[in-house]
């Protein structure tokens, strides 16, 4: 038997008639049967439902009668379902829109097989489930807001937080100073062949307005503009490349570029429209893709230079002058920049771990603006962890204690929702 809910108010004769057509069901094997699928409901809210399987996959390692997990569940659809009955929350077809664009961005960063990806941005049901979802999400944030609008947190507030909840209190994280080095291969001419006859191939194909934006969807690698179809709104001319300005002012309105190449990739532009010192322009970008045997002489040729600077003692600034005429790599260097250890990669902390002030870590391979490289590290200095104080951390601290009463204020508005709620829990 499942968890059956419905409000206080609601009509007697309903409920009753809720409850026959519920015996009706587990009394005739002709009626469950028909039903097997629905076994699985946990509860009912409105319109919607919880399955018991929904209540599971939240940790696997849990029972479904968790009442923390069952209670999180509870608050998130009862916010949607009084948020949708509240006619002062509203989505717009545009914020709609571009929270859509926002998490097919994510979701395309994390497909390694981007075929797969676009059989999935192809598929209506697919795109008509997540647009609900996505609109359900909102509708939550907005209800959350509306509850927790007039929350504040006062410096009294604050300090007695400090005072009373010393395990709760936030950490500054840890900051490592470091020098680094970034070997790129250098890409054959044939796998630059390949990319700008790809690109030749992308450029014949397009016959319409709409094709250079459908193009841009299914192949461009700039994540921060494919999904609006390649389109760049508003750039000052004075932030491009000399190289990208004067090949955009080259061309007329609508016009599409040849294939050519930015430190960034390899691209073909078409200009939308030309102000005076801005332009707006769509691009589509291909990102080198760089053979094993290219990956394999940069790996030999960063390990060897990593014992140069170790025994000639080569200091930073020599090196770009020192490897300008080399015809394997290419070399970007940055020196004493202070990080937060968290924004470091899994492999630059492990290499890190046994390492002192001084010391240089060997060759590790790094995804970097999406193109794979090989990077060495000088650790030079180090800030430890600290929590957060009252004086230097005030409004970070302000906000910290502000979001969990808003939190605390959210689970009281729920359990007092639940107190006018039947719902019965068996089978735990």
């Amino acid at each position: 038997m499942n968890i059956c809910i419905s409000m206080k108010n609601l009509n007697k004769k309903i409920f009753f008639i809720v409850l026959f057509l519920f015996c009706i069901v587990h009394n005739y094997p002709s009626y469950s049967s028909g039903l097997e699928k629905l076994s699985g409901i946990s509860v009912v809210i409105g319109d919607d439902i919880i399955l018991d399987s929904e209540i599971k996959n939240r940790n696997e390692e849990k029972s479904f009668c968790n009442t923390d997990i069952l209670n999180n569940i509870l608050t998130q659809k009862l916010m949607l379902y009084y948020a949708k009955k509240d006619k002062s929350i509203k989505i717009s077809d545009q914020e709609l829109e571009l929270k859509i664009q926002e998490f097919l961005l994510e979701m395309k960063k994390k497909y390694i097989n981007q075929e797969e990806f676009l059989t999935q941005f192809q598929n209506k049901e697919f795109l008509k489930k997540l647009t609900e979802e996505i609109k359900n999400q909102r509708y939550i944030e907005k209800f959350y807001d509306k509850i927790t609008d007039d929350v504040e947190a006062t410096p009294k507030e604050v300090k007695h937080f400090l005072n009373q909840k010393q395990n709760q209190i936030p950490y500054i994280p840890k900051k490592i100073c470091i020098s680094y080095i970034i070997f790129y291969p250098k890409l054959s001419n044939i796998n630059k062949k390949k990319i700008i006859d790809f690109l030749n191939q992308i450029k014949k194909e397009i016959h319409s307005d709409i094709d250079f934006p459908t193009k841009a969807i299914l192949f461009s690698e700039d994540d921060s503009s494919a999904l609006k179809g390649g389109l760049i709104q508003g750039m000052k001319i004075n932030n491009l490349s000399q190289e990208f300005v004067h090949l955009v002012l080259s061309l007329k309105k609508g016009e599409i570029s040849k294939p050519f190449e930015t430190d960034l990739g390899f691209h073909i532009i078409k200009l939308e429209k030309k102000r005076k010192d801005e332009i707006d322009f769509r691009h589509i970008l291909i990102k080198p893709k760089y053979s094993k045997n290219e990956l394999y002489k940069t790996k030999l040729f960063s390990e060897f230079f990593r014992k140069r600077m170790i025994h000639q003692k080569i200091n930073l600034d020599e090196i770009p002058s020192l490897l300008k005429q080399n015809k394997i790599v290419d070399v970007i260097v940055r020196d004493s920049i202070w990080m937060e250890e968290n924004q470091l990669s899994k492999d630059t902390k492990k290499a890190f771990l046994l390492f002192k002030k001084g010391e240089i870590t060997n060759p590790h391979k790094e995804i970097i603006d999406g193109k794979e490289a090989f990077v060495i590290i000088k650790f030079l200095d180090e800030k430890p962890s600290k929590p957060f104080s009252f004086e230097e951390n005030y409004n970070f601290l302000k906000n910290f204690v502000k979001n969990i009463k808003k939190k605390e204020k959210i689970k009281n508005w729920s359990e007092k929702i639940l107190k006018n709620t039947y719902y019965v829990k068996i089978n735990c």
